[in-house]
C-alpha cells in the first residue's frame, strides 16, 4: 500500500493564482454537460470578477480568507470564506477538489478549516450557493450538516434550468 502525501492547507499566496484559476475553471467545467455554455459565461464572469484579485477579495478583510490545499507541491484543492448578507453569517465560496485527490478528505478538511475560522470570527452562521450539476459537492455539504434552505431555477432555455441550492449550516460555538 502506497503512502499519500501530506496534505497542506494554507493560506492563498500571489503565486498561486494560475493553479488556482486552471482548478476553479476545470472543477467546473468537468460537470457541465448540456449546460456547457452557461458553465462558461460563469467561469468568464468570475475569472474577471472576485477571481482576477483574490488577494483585494478575500484576504484585505480579517473576516475573509482563501485557502489552498498543497499536495505535493500542487495545489489540489481551494475554499474560500466571505461575510454574508448578516453579520453573523460567512458565505462559503470557491470549493473544489481536484479529481487527483477526491474522496482522499480533502473537502472535508477544508470544509473544517472554513469552519473553524468562521467560529474564531464569531459567524454563527455558514452559507452557500451550488448547483444540481455538482452532485459530488451537495452530497458532500449534506453530510457535513449543511441544510437546503431555498433551491432556484437558473439558466436560459433550450437547456434545462440549472437548479441552484442555496443551503446554510448553524454552527455551534462551543469548540
Amino acid at each position: 500500500m502506497s503512502e499519500q502525501p501530506a496534505l497542506n492547507i494554507r493560506q492563498f499566496l500571489p503565486t498561486d493564482i494560475a493553479p488556482v484559476h486552471e482548478l476553479f475553471v476545470n472543477g467546473l467545467m468537468e460537470f457541465s454537460g448540456e449546460a456547457e455554455l452557461e458553465f462558461r459565461r460563469y467561469v468568464n464572469h468570475s475569472l474577471k470578477d472576485d477571481m482576477a484579485d483574490i488577494p483585494a477579495q478575500y484576504l484585505a478583510s480579517p473576516r475573509s480568507n482563501f485557502w489552498v490545499a498543497e499536495s505535493a507541491g500542487l495545489v489540489v484543492g481551494m475554499v474560500a470564506i466571505q461575510p454574508g448578507e448578516a453579520a453573523e453569517e460567512a458565505e462559503l465560496r470557491r470549493m473544489s477538489v481536484s479529481p487527483l485527490v477526491r474522496r482522499q478528505g480533502v473537502g472535508r478538511r477544508l470544509l473544517e478549516t472554513a469552519e473553524d475560522f468562521c467560529r474564531d470570527q464569531g459567524y454563527r452562521r455558514i452559507c452557500l450557493s451550488s448547483v444540481d450539476l455538482l452532485a459530488p459537492a451537495l452530497e458532500m455539504y449534506l453530510r457535513f450538516g449543511y441544510t437546503t434552505v431555498k433551491e432556484e431555477p437558473y439558466g436560459d432555455p433550450p437547456h434545462r434550468p440549472i437548479v441552484v441550492h442555496h443551503m446554510a449550516k448553524d454552527l455551534d460555538q462551543v469548540i
